[in-house]
């Protein structure tokens, strides 16, 4: 009985030890006061801080405006910039040189769109990189998931963070039962040797 007692007893403790332990990283939400104790769940308490330390993680080894940049592809980008600048152009001759005729508009129109979208062309890749250097400068990406995670509702923290890992939680929580059942099984062992 003993053998089987014990273990049994030691499984249940340990697997409602990290469910309680896991559950405790979240709840209670708010501060809740105990006499001269306060308890809150880890994250909640720590929310600020693990928003800060999140951002930090994501801006400086996971995304960066530099990546943003080098993933842009730019044969694509170019071309579509000159259609655009065809169209304006177009759009533009009909719009101030419309009353001429036809055939000089059309040729000036032609002229107008090489000379435009060649210039554009010539120019993109400075004013890119001057996009991109404003960018350095003006987009803080830790300061932008910070400020995202810190406006989630803790309920939605929670739900995020279980929805990531409710596969390796679990995997704690029955790693919990069987450890609790090894050292019950330990404990039935050592009674019955030295009882």
């Amino acid at each position: 009985m003993i053998f089987v007692l014990l273990p049994l007893t030691g499984a249940v403790i340990g697997w409602v030890t990290n469910v309680l332990a896991i559950r405790l990283l979240f709840r209670p939400l708010q501060p809740f006061r105990l006499g001269p104790l306060t308890f809150q769940g880890l994250i909640p308490k720590r929310r600020g801080q693990i928003a800060y330390t999140v951002g930090e993680v994501v801006a400086e080894q996971l995304f960066s405006v530099d990546e943003l940049a080098g993933q842009l592809d730019m044969p694509s980008i170019q071309q579509k910039i000159e259609r655009l600048v065809c169209i304006a152009v177009d759009r533009w001759c009909v719009e101030k040189i419309g009353m001429l005729p036809k055939a000089v508009r059309q040729t000036l129109s032609q002229r107008l769109r090489d000379l435009v979208t060649n210039e554009v062309a010539h120019q993109l890749p400075q004013m890119v990189e001057l996009l991109v250097t404003h960018m350095r400068e003006q987009v803080d990406v830790r300061a932008i998931v910070e400020g995202k995670i810190n406006v989630l509702p803790l309920q939605e923290v929670e739900g995020l963070v279980l929805s990531v890992a409710r596969s390796e939680l679990k995997q704690i929580e029955l790693l919990g039962a069987v450890l609790g059942l090894l050292i019950g099984l330990l404990q039935a062992l050592l009674v019955f040797w030295f009882v």
